[in-house]
């Protein structure tokens, strides 16, 4: 732990302080479009059309070589995206838990971006990384799911996100 402390902090001071305002902003044009997608569709927005568009992504990046993130079961591929958040220096930690009722809560801890992404973009909408698990939670189980807008902080986030197999009858 004490490497990957270290390495955190050569790249807090080597980063220039303008990445954490293009991180700001980035987060504003993410956080902007899922409320005007959840103001315009509802919550069925991220089902129907944030998903889709982030499994395609993915589905494109491993067609590029990237290995895609795979398990068993939720917590084994959420464990191996965690790793790679971590590995990449992103986060200092994360976690995928379950709760009584079948959700999940994915907290990221220390994020790298948080701090200014957070504080230029305000604290309403679903952290991008949240958005990512939530999709290979929809992507690898089949199940379709719904986010809660993240509890955005200085140091990370915790989203609420839930997974279950409904068959919605389109009219």
């Amino acid at each position: 732990m004490k490497k990957i402390g270290l390495k955190r902090k050569l790249m807090d001071k080597m980063m220039p302080k303008e990445f954490g305002f293009i991180s700001g902003l980035f987060h504003v044009g993410v956080f902007t479009l899922q409320s005007g997608v959840d103001e315009t569709l509802g919550k069925i927005g991220f089902r129907d059309y944030m998903f889709p568009a982030i499994k395609e992504a993915m589905d494109t990046a491993e067609k590029l070589g990237i290995t895609p993130i795979v398990g068993e079961n939720i917590e084994d591929f959420g464990k191996r995206f965690i790793e790679l958040l971590k590995t990449s220096l992103l986060v200092e930690n994360a976690s995928l838990k379950k709760k009584a009722d079948g959700s999940y809560v994915f907290s990221l801890n220390n994020c790298f971006m948080a701090k200014s992404a957070h504080t230029v973009a305000g604290t309403k909408g679903v952290c991008p990384m949240a958005m990512v698990m939530a999709a290979m939670v929809e992507k690898y189980t089949n199940e379709d799911v719904m986010v809660e807008y993240s509890d955005l902080t200085p140091k990370g986030s915790v989203t609420n996100i839930s997974a279950s197999k409904i068959d919605y009858v389109n009219k």
